[in-house]
């Protein structure tokens, strides 16, 4: 039976108050997390004037500071989770770079703690690029489409595009693939035909676990999405058919 988990309403205390982190903070499914986000876009100190993401310099020292005054205040971190608020992490001109200097902050100061990443919107053209994220001990996926038809309608992107990526993704481990079910404004990928495309997609992505999300958060007043009853239904099929755990979380974001 698939397991239904709601979010916890009690954070951490945080001691953070930059911009690009959040927390520590409780969350659903990674526990006391530290958030870093690699798609702000409101950063004085920004990459360049037409890409407003973070440099990576400012990102790896404030870090740096963040995670030495969250140890010293005696914070137990159970993981750090890269993600991106308003451009998917993949697409920053620095993101190995910065994944490094992640990890070995991470070994220094909270050497237990997971290194997850969220990829919303991934673009891994490049091998190296796909290569970084096997430094990761843990690759969110957003993955709501099993047709390029329903992807091009879901990230604006190109329907060329679809097949390049699920081949890149093909060899990423420890891959957890998360989705909405969501209709409405152009958008429904909420039919038998779609869900079982989708389930075909999952099982040739091989992830360690599936996690289906009740939200339609960013997506206007006119997208719904499917009932919990409906989403658990997918989930025992996620089980049944792919052979991989799935669970159903009410928070769209790893921080919740």
């Amino acid at each position: 039976m698939a397991e239904v988990v709601t979010t916890p309403t009690t954070p951490v205390v945080a001691v953070t108050d930059c911009p690009i982190f959040s927390g520590p903070r409780k969350a659903a499914r990674l526990g006391s997390t530290l958030g870093i986000d690699l798609g702000s876009q409101d950063m004085a100190l920004a990459v360049s004037r037409d890409n407003r993401m973070p440099r990576a310099s400012v990102i790896v020292t404030t870090a740096a500071r963040h995670m030495i005054r969250i140890s010293k205040a005696g914070e137990k971190i159970e993981a750090i989770a890269v993600y991106g608020s308003a451009a998917d992490p993949s697409l920053h001109p620095d993101f190995r770079e910065i994944t490094e200097n992640m990890r070995d902050l991470r070994n220094k100061w909270f050497a237990k703690a997971k290194l997850c990443l969220a990829l919303d919107n991934p673009h891994l053209d490049e091998p190296a690029l796909r290569r970084v994220l096997g430094l990761f001990d843990r690759v969110y996926l957003r993955m709501e489409w099993g047709t390029a038809k329903t992807f091009t309608a879901l990230t604006g992107r190109k329907a060329a595009e679809y097949t390049s990526l699920m081949a890149a993704l093909s060899t990423a481990e420890n891959l957890i693939i998360q989705a909405r079910f969501l209709k409405g404004d152009g958008i429904d990928n909420t039919s038998d035909a779609e869900v079982k495309a989708w389930l075909k997609k999952v099982g040739e992505l091989k992830p360690r676990e599936v996690q289906l999300l009740r939200s339609e958060k960013g997506l206007g007043k006119k997208v719904k999405s499917v009932s919990k009853a409906k989403l658990t239904e997918i989930a025992a099929e996620v089980t049944a058919k792919v052979g991989v755990p799935a669970s159903v979380y009410e928070a769209d974001s790893l921080l919740d």
